[in-house]
Protein backbone atom coordinates (compact mmCIF):
# COMPACT_ATOMS: atom_id res chain seq x y z
CA UNK A 1 0.00 0.00 0.00
CA UNK A 2 2.96 2.30 0.66
CA UNK A 3 4.00 2.06 -2.98
CA UNK A 4 0.44 2.70 -4.12
CA UNK A 5 0.32 5.87 -2.00
CA UNK A 6 3.64 6.99 -3.46
CA UNK A 7 2.53 6.24 -7.03
CA UNK A 8 -0.65 8.29 -6.55
CA UNK A 9 1.45 11.13 -5.09
CA UNK A 10 3.75 11.16 -8.12
CA UNK A 11 0.82 10.88 -10.52
CA UNK A 12 -1.02 13.80 -8.93
CA UNK A 13 2.12 15.97 -8.90
CA UNK A 14 2.89 15.31 -12.54
CA UNK A 15 6.66 15.48 -12.06
CA UNK A 16 9.32 13.63 -10.14
CA UNK A 17 12.30 15.45 -8.71
CA UNK A 18 14.17 15.11 -5.42
CA UNK A 19 11.91 17.47 -3.49
CA UNK A 20 8.67 15.90 -4.76
CA UNK A 21 10.00 12.39 -4.15
CA UNK A 22 11.12 13.25 -0.61
CA UNK A 23 7.79 14.81 0.30
CA UNK A 24 5.97 11.89 -1.32
CA UNK A 25 7.98 9.32 0.63
CA UNK A 26 7.31 11.19 3.88
CA UNK A 27 3.56 11.58 3.24
CA UNK A 28 3.19 8.01 1.94
CA UNK A 29 4.97 6.69 5.02
CA UNK A 30 2.73 8.72 7.31
CA UNK A 31 -0.41 7.50 5.54
CA UNK A 32 0.77 3.90 5.67
CA UNK A 33 1.54 4.21 9.40
CA UNK A 34 -1.91 5.74 9.97
CA UNK A 35 -3.60 2.87 8.10
CA UNK A 36 -1.67 0.26 10.09
CA UNK A 37 -2.18 1.95 13.44
CA UNK A 38 -5.76 3.18 13.33
CA UNK A 39 -7.45 1.27 10.50
CA UNK A 40 -5.99 -2.10 11.58
CA UNK A 41 -4.31 -2.61 8.23
CA UNK A 42 -1.67 -5.30 8.06
CA UNK A 43 1.32 -5.65 5.69
CA UNK A 44 0.23 -9.27 5.27
CA UNK A 45 -2.77 -7.95 3.32
CA UNK A 46 -0.38 -6.39 0.80
CA UNK A 47 1.39 -9.70 0.24
CA UNK A 48 -1.87 -11.61 0.01
CA UNK A 49 -3.25 -9.10 -2.48
CA UNK A 50 -0.06 -9.31 -4.56
CA UNK A 51 -0.26 -13.11 -4.59
CA UNK A 52 -3.88 -12.97 -5.77
CA UNK A 53 -3.34 -10.21 -8.35
CA UNK A 54 -2.66 -12.53 -11.34
CA UNK A 55 -5.89 -14.44 -10.65
CA UNK A 56 -7.81 -11.15 -10.37
CA UNK A 57 -6.37 -10.05 -13.71
CA UNK A 58 -7.50 -13.41 -15.11
CA UNK A 59 -11.01 -12.70 -13.86
CA UNK A 60 -10.98 -9.31 -15.60
CA UNK A 61 -9.83 -10.98 -18.82
CA UNK A 62 -12.79 -13.39 -18.57
CA UNK A 63 -15.08 -10.43 -17.86
CA UNK A 64 -13.90 -8.52 -20.94
CA UNK A 65 -14.29 -11.60 -23.12
CA UNK A 66 -17.83 -12.18 -21.88
CA UNK A 67 -18.78 -8.52 -22.35
CA UNK A 68 -17.70 -8.63 -25.99
CA UNK A 69 -19.36 -12.00 -26.62
CA UNK A 70 -22.62 -10.84 -25.02
CA UNK A 71 -22.55 -7.57 -26.98
CA UNK A 72 -22.26 -9.45 -30.26
CA UNK A 73 -24.90 -11.91 -29.07
CA UNK A 74 -27.36 -9.05 -28.64
CA UNK A 75 -27.08 -7.91 -32.26
CA UNK A 76 -29.97 -10.13 -33.49
CA UNK A 77 -32.21 -8.57 -30.83
CA UNK A 78 -31.13 -5.04 -31.72
CA UNK A 79 -31.78 -5.51 -35.43
CA UNK A 80 -35.13 -7.23 -34.88
CA UNK A 81 -34.12 -10.67 -36.13
CA UNK A 82 -35.10 -12.29 -32.81
CA UNK A 83 -37.75 -11.46 -30.28
CA UNK A 84 -36.57 -11.28 -26.66
CA UNK A 85 -38.05 -13.63 -24.08
CA UNK A 86 -37.32 -11.75 -20.83
CA UNK A 87 -36.95 -13.73 -17.64
CA UNK A 88 -35.95 -13.29 -14.03
CA UNK A 89 -33.53 -16.00 -12.97
CA UNK A 90 -32.92 -16.89 -9.34
CA UNK A 91 -29.82 -18.82 -8.32
CA UNK A 92 -27.55 -19.29 -5.33
CA UNK A 93 -23.88 -18.42 -5.58
CA UNK A 94 -22.99 -20.98 -2.93
CA UNK A 95 -19.79 -22.03 -4.71
CA UNK A 96 -18.25 -18.68 -3.77
CA UNK A 97 -16.98 -18.46 -0.20
CA UNK A 98 -16.62 -14.71 0.34
CA UNK A 99 -19.01 -11.80 0.19
CA UNK A 100 -16.48 -9.98 -2.01
CA UNK A 101 -16.58 -12.83 -4.52
CA UNK A 102 -20.38 -12.75 -4.59
CA UNK A 103 -20.44 -8.98 -5.10
CA UNK A 104 -17.87 -9.27 -7.90
CA UNK A 105 -20.10 -11.92 -9.50
CA UNK A 106 -23.20 -9.71 -9.24
CA UNK A 107 -21.32 -6.74 -10.71
CA UNK A 108 -19.86 -8.86 -13.53
CA UNK A 109 -23.35 -10.08 -14.43
CA UNK A 110 -24.63 -6.50 -14.47
CA UNK A 111 -21.75 -5.31 -16.69
CA UNK A 112 -22.50 -8.04 -19.21
CA UNK A 113 -24.96 -6.73 -21.84
CA UNK A 114 -28.43 -8.27 -21.62
CA UNK A 115 -28.36 -9.07 -17.89
CA UNK A 116 -28.92 -7.01 -14.75
CA UNK A 117 -28.52 -8.23 -11.18
CA UNK A 118 -31.59 -7.10 -9.29
CA UNK A 119 -30.61 -8.27 -5.84
CA UNK A 120 -28.02 -10.22 -3.89
CA UNK A 121 -28.67 -11.19 -0.29
CA UNK A 122 -26.36 -12.38 2.51
CA UNK A 123 -27.00 -16.04 1.70
CA UNK A 124 -25.75 -15.50 -1.86
CA UNK A 125 -29.14 -15.70 -3.59
CA UNK A 126 -29.11 -13.60 -6.77
CA UNK A 127 -32.05 -12.35 -8.80
CA UNK A 128 -30.96 -11.57 -12.36
CA UNK A 129 -33.14 -10.07 -15.09
CA UNK A 130 -32.17 -11.44 -18.50
CA UNK A 131 -33.21 -10.07 -21.87
CA UNK A 132 -33.67 -13.64 -23.04
CA UNK A 133 -34.26 -16.80 -21.01
CA UNK A 134 -31.22 -18.47 -22.62
CA UNK A 135 -28.92 -15.79 -21.17
CA UNK A 136 -29.79 -16.92 -17.66
CA UNK A 137 -28.66 -20.50 -18.21
CA UNK A 138 -25.46 -21.37 -16.38
CA UNK A 139 -25.15 -18.26 -14.24
CA UNK A 140 -24.66 -20.27 -11.05
CA UNK A 141 -21.73 -22.27 -12.41
CA UNK A 142 -20.46 -20.30 -15.41
CA UNK A 143 -17.07 -18.87 -16.29
CA UNK A 144 -17.44 -15.95 -13.84
CA UNK A 145 -17.93 -18.32 -10.92
CA UNK A 146 -14.96 -20.46 -11.97
CA UNK A 147 -12.67 -17.42 -12.31
CA UNK A 148 -13.80 -16.08 -8.94
CA UNK A 149 -13.27 -19.46 -7.29
CA UNK A 150 -9.69 -19.42 -8.54
CA UNK A 151 -9.33 -15.88 -7.17
CA UNK A 152 -10.67 -16.92 -3.73
CA UNK A 153 -8.13 -19.75 -3.37
CA UNK A 154 -5.36 -19.03 -0.92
Amino acid sequence: MFFLFFAVWVLLNGRLDAQTAGAGLLISGALYWFCCRFLHYSPRRDWRALKRLPRLLGFFAVLLREIFCAAFGLLPYVYGQREPDPAVVRFTADRLKTDTGRVLLANAITMTPGTITGSLNREGVCLVHCLDRAMGAGLADGCFVEALQRWEEE
